[in-house]
């Protein structure tokens, strides 16, 4: 379970002066263009009260005031600090500086969206020095090892943007990202492709899934390599909670497409959403990467079918498959498109809410952009992984492949820029929680709607 306000002891020395603290460093640095933060695991902390004037010497630790003890297992807190040197995870420090109380805007709660995460407390610019090295998780540490390795090739083997963008669809990095084009992608409705979400998990899953049908491989064969991408995803991020939880929805998925109903998912998915929150309560209204993953997820698993329907009538399918060899193919490939447009149209339908809400930007070019781009993303992002692959064992190797995946990115990118050019290719507006609540009433409505009239035609049929 979450830890709660309560049950976090290091917050007790928020506001109060200077603290000598010793942690580990919990999660990956996030590393900005002018800072690093750690997020710190503390064992150990005790006021600066005892006439020391600053850290002592790399590797030695200081010792505990005789007749005091510190308190243990305090708990998370972020730290924010100079850029070099950069601590790595696992990295266990001694910091001297001054817990602060997160501060919350009136267009941002930064204290609750902190506390998803157990985190409580911050320390800015502080006095750091190194005790010990590899203290972390094992398996973490060989993950974020080969996920570190994987961006030093991307990066030797293309040139940025586009090796940013490579970042970006296989790591979920997008720092390195150029400002423009990040702003090309919310216009365009396209960022969830390289965010750490089942806003885009989900669908590249169904869009895997569609690529290895049009290839004709068996459909046990097709769920087991959609499974295993998915996997290998989480692995190379590093394993976020975050990540993970998305991953759950984007299995849940396949593995309604496997079964071949995505009613028969229904229970499973709201008994995974349940647990989540129940894990972590917190994740229901502060984490909008869960919030965008379970939504998506409920409208692939809702809507989609509807939207299949619509686009894709059971007769279709009998006016190409006699007269031509290739009739079987060109139908075949007529579904991987709609089953793409239905499932981009379900995922924006789901989440349109969350994203005007807390974006206040609603991209009416979304659907084209996605038509166009999605097809693409899987055969990107394998391409893209050989050419990393190739370039860890073999650089020459690696550049070579490396154009077959700028090529792809290339058009990706291409695709984005010119379509976040067009007039009104999104709004900016913002609504309430109310307004995204009356929306989703009257979604579920009309879902209700459809399924009553469905479950009354098959009883017809019957009789």
């Amino acid at each position: 379970l979450a830890v709660s306000d309560a049950d976090n002891l290091v917050k007790q020395f928020n506001d109060k002066g200077k603290i000598i603290l010793t942690g580990v460093i919990s999660e990956e640095p996030d590393v900005r263009s002018d800072n690093v933060k750690y997020k710190i695991s503390v064992t150990d902390i005790k006021p600066f009260n005892y006439g020391y004037a600053s850290a002592p010497a790399e590797g030695e630790a200081r010792p505990a005031p005789a007749g005091r003890q510190g308190i243990k297992d305090l708990g998370d807190i972020l730290v924010v600090a100079k850029k070099y040197p950069l601590y790595q995870y696992g990295d266990k420090i001694e910091i001297i500086g001054k817990l602060t109380t997160p501060k919350s805007s009136e267009d941002f709660d930064y204290q609750k969206y902190l506390a998803k995460d157990d985190i409580f407390s911050l320390v800015y610019w502080p006095e750091i020095k190194l005790l010990a090295s590899d203290q972390g998780n094992w398996l973490m540490e060989k993950l974020l090892f080969v996920k570190n390795k994987f961006k030093n090739s991307i990066s030797q083997i293309l040139i940025e943007p586009p090796g940013a963008f490579l970042a970006g669809l296989l790591l979920g990095e997008k720092r390195e990202l150029p400002a423009d084009l990040m702003a090309a992608l919310a216009r365009t409705g396209t960022t969830h492709i390289i965010a750490l979400s089942g806003y885009n998990i989900t669908i590249i899953a169904v869009a895997l899934m569609g690529l290895f049908n049009f290839f004709m491989v068996h459909r046990r064969w097709s769920f087991g390599l959609s499974v295993a991408a998915i996997v290998l995803f989480v692995l190379m991020t590093g394993a976020a909670a975050s990540v993970v939880r998305a991953a759950v929805m984007g299995v849940l998925v396949l593995l309604a497409q496997q079964v071949g109903r995505l009613y028969q998912i229904r229970n499973a998915l709201v008994l995974a959403g349940a647990l989540m929150v129940y894990l972590n309560p917190r994740v229901l209204v502060w984490d909008l990467g869960f919030q965008l993953s379970f939504a998506a997820t409920l409208g692939l698993v809702y809507i989609s079918p509807i939207l299949q329907e619509w686009l894709a009538p059971k007769d279709e399918e009998k006016e190409f498959v006699y007269g031509q060899v290739n009739a079987k193919a060109f139908v075949k490939s007529l579904k991987s498109a709609k089953l793409v447009l239905a499932t981009t149209l379900a995922a924006q339908i789901a989440v349109l809410p969350l994203l005007v809400v807390n974006f206040g930007q609603l991209s009416l070019i979304a659907p084209l952009a996605n038509i166009l781009i999605l097809p693409v993303i899987p055969i990107t992002m394998l391409v893209g992984f050989l050419s990393a692959l190739a370039g860890l064992i073999f650089l020459p190797l690696g550049k070579i492949l490396g154009w077959l995946a700028w090529l792809f990115l290339t058009y990706e990118i291409k695709i984005i820029e010119l379509l976040a050019k067009i007039p009104l290719a999104a709004v900016s507006f913002k609504w309430s929680w109310l307004a995204g609540g009356i929306y989703y009433a009257v979604l579920i409505w009309l879902i209700w709607r459809f399924n009553r009239k469905q479950k009354t035609l098959v009883e017809k049929m019957r009789i």
